[in-house]
Parts: C-alpha cells; structure tokens; sequence
C-alpha cells in the first residue's frame, strides 16, 4: 500500500479538489516539488475527507489524497513541469535573469489560457518576492540570513592611538574591539513558509596592511594596549615597527587597512548545508615621527 505521500507525488496531475495555491500552515499535508530544470514549489494540500475511493484504495493517516487547484470549478494540476506552479489563473514558472537583467529577486515567466482558451505566454518579468508557489533556494535564504547579520569591518584599536604619534622602530599593538558584529559568534535564520537556513558567522582571522609595503596576520582579535606595557611587543596581534617616519607619506600618515576574514556556514532541511567567506574591511591612520637623538 502506498503511502499518502508517495500517492501523492505519484498523481499529482490527477489532485482533485476545489481552490486556489495558498500559504502553508501546520495543519496541512505539505511538500515541496522540484522539476528536472531546478524549479522548486511549494505544495498545499487541505485536509481530504477519506482515504477510499476510485483511486487505488486508502491509508490509515486520517484522509485522501487531500484537495488540490481549480479553475471555474475544473480540477487542475498544481504543478505542471516546464509551465510550473498554478497561481490561480496561470502556470508561474522561474528562468534566469535575462542578459543585462537584475539579477537579485525573480524572473518569472506566466503561461495563461491553459485551460479554457489559447495558451499564451508572457515575457519573463521581474519581482522582489518570489512568485506564488516557487520557493527561494537554500542559497539565496542563506545570503538572507548573512545580510541580516549585518557584519562589520574590524573596529580599530592601534597603538600609537590616531591622535598621538608613534616613533620608528616601536613597536605597534593592533586589536579589533570585540562584539558580535565585529568577531562573531553571531547567528541568524532566513524562512519562508516551508523552507528555513539558519547561518552562522565567526571570524577566522584578521590582515592588517600596515601602509607601509608590510603586513600582519593575526588569528586572535588582539591585546588592547596600556600605558603600563611601555614599549613591549603585543602578545598576540602586533607589528614590530615602521622603518621610516610617516612624513614619507602622502598626507604626512600611514594608513593602516584591517581586514576580517569571516567564515559563514549554513544549513536547510534535507541536508542541504553550505558555506562560504566573507571579508570586510576598515581603516586608520597613524603618525610615526623619528627618533630625536639630543646631544650636548
């Protein structure tokens, strides 16, 4: 005996029933469809009144073969691969961006007049939201879920602060002033109605380019400093110092460019996992005198 699920699937072009493709809800039998050109939908069944009838004996879940979409009182599929999912009146089925097209949102095509009248098809248009029943991809709820995170470039601590001034050959203490936007843990969740990505982002390591032609590398968000640590090297995240004064430099500075490098990885239902790395950027400047040596 087939399960309600697998019946189902197996005719979804014979669903039967009365009523338009509407939101999912807890209490209906729901599924997902993908066709083999990658367009997903979202299927909703309400509830049916049996599990007998014409077509190939029942279960035991409580109800049929559920009801599916109409047209004036005509039974239709809800989905029609290569036309895609009914919206009420029309197939609503998801292309690529056309060449020069936005390519954030969706780029659908509508088949009308299926039933009743002369298929036409309408030119590919554009929309912010998805069409109704094709779902977003795990991807694009995963960059939903970064973007919500809103993630910062390094907030910059150095050592000469950017109002004094350092000397050639001191050392520099670098450090990121810690909080969830700037070095993470921080954890967001993208939905939409039968599908949901939770991502979470930690920073992984950060490069500093010290203005100078020279770099730094710090796994460690770094020490802040203190007048108490005079002229020691950083434990975790410095720079040994600069060779030249910045009077060599174009504005009289150095400017100093931190970079975080951000792991992101994410997860959806049915195992789809990803991840992916997101850097971003912030700078200071600093001023570096030489060294007077006094003599008498």
């Amino acid at each position: 005996m087939l399960t309600r699920r697998t019946r189902v699937l197996a005719a979804l072009i014979l669903a039967v029933g009365a009523g338009g493709l509407l939101a999912p809800a807890a209490a209906y039998a729901d599924y997902e469809h993908c066709d083999a050109l990658g367009n997903c939908y979202w299927i909703v069944e309400k509830p049916g009144t049996g599990g007998s009838g014409n077509g190939g004996g029942g279960d035991n879940s409580g109800g049929g073969a559920g009801q599916g979409c109409s047209y004036e009182g005509q039974t239709v599929p809800c989905v029609v691969d290569g036309l895609g999912a009914w919206d009420g009146s029309c197939y609503v089925r998801r292309v690529p961006p056309p060449p020069g097209g936005r390519t954030d949102g969706y780029w659908s095509i509508r088949t009308c007049g299926v039933y009743g009248g002369v298929a036409s098809q309408s030119p590919a248009t554009w929309s912010a939201d998805p069409p109704a029943g094709i779902l977003p991809s795990y991807q694009e709820l995963a960059q939903r879920a970064i973007a919500e995170m809103n993630l910062d470039g390094p907030s910059i601590g150095i050592a000469p602060q950017t109002n004094g001034a350092g000397l050639v050959g001191l050392p520099i203490w670098l450090w990121n002033r810690v909080s969830p936007s700037t070095w993470g843990s921080i954890t967001r969740t993208a939905a939409v109605p039968g599908r949901s990505v939770t991502a979470t982002a930690r920073a992984q390591k950060l490069f500093w380019s010290m203005g100078d032609g020279n770099s730094v590398t710090c796994t460690k968000p770094g020490t802040p400093y203190r007048p108490a640590y005079g002229n020691k090297k950083s434990p975790d995240c410095g720079y040994d110092g600069y060779s030249q004064p910045s009077s060599t430099r174009p504005g009289g500075r150095y400017t100093v460019t931190a970079t975080t490098s951000w792991l992101v990885t994410w997860s959806g239902g049915g195992g789809n996992t990803g991840s992916q790395t997101v850097e971003l950027s912030s700078t200071a400047t600093i001023d570096i005198d030489e060294l007077q040596v006094i003599t008498s």
